[in-house]
């Protein structure tokens, strides 16, 4: 079984790379990512599934997208769920500077984790305004 620490790790490392299939790949197929405060767009910030999650949330992100995370942790465990992990994220890209933040933003995370793969996902962007700006 995959520690559960190490999918996050390099879940970052795909993001870095700017590499969109290579981020999907960490995702079961039937994932669910949120973001808050959500963005205004046509998924309310809550992306079901690899194409939304993509669409949604990956490729808005990625131009100049870079992710330096810390305080790792391992919160819980639940048979037939998975390890809850939590983190600090703090992120910098194109995508939350046209949401009127200051880069880097830091932003507490937080996924379930079934073996190599990510289920659920939520990051909170606590340097966001509480209604963002569509990113289109």
């Amino acid at each position: 079984m995959a520690d559960p620490v190490s999918v996050v790790k390099d879940f970052d490392a795909a993001w870095n790379a700017h590499d969109i299939e290579g981020v999907l790949a960490f995702f079961t197929d039937d994932a669910v990512v949120r973001m808050e405060p959500p963005p205004s767009d046509e998924f309310g910030g809550v992306y079901t599934g690899k194409e939304q999650i993509r669409a949604g949330w990956v490729e808005p992100l990625m131009p100049d997208f870079h992710v330096e995370s810390r305080d790792h942790q391992v919160a819980g465990h639940q048979e037939e769920v998975g390890d809850r992990v939590i983190w600090i994220a703090v992120v910098s890209g194109d995508f939350f500077r046209q949401m009127g933040a200051e880069t880097p933003v830091e932003s507490p995370a937080e996924a379930i984790v079934q073996g190599d793969k990510i289920k659920f996902f939520t990051g909170t962007n606590l340097e966001l305004p509480e209604e963002a700006p569509s990113s289109s």
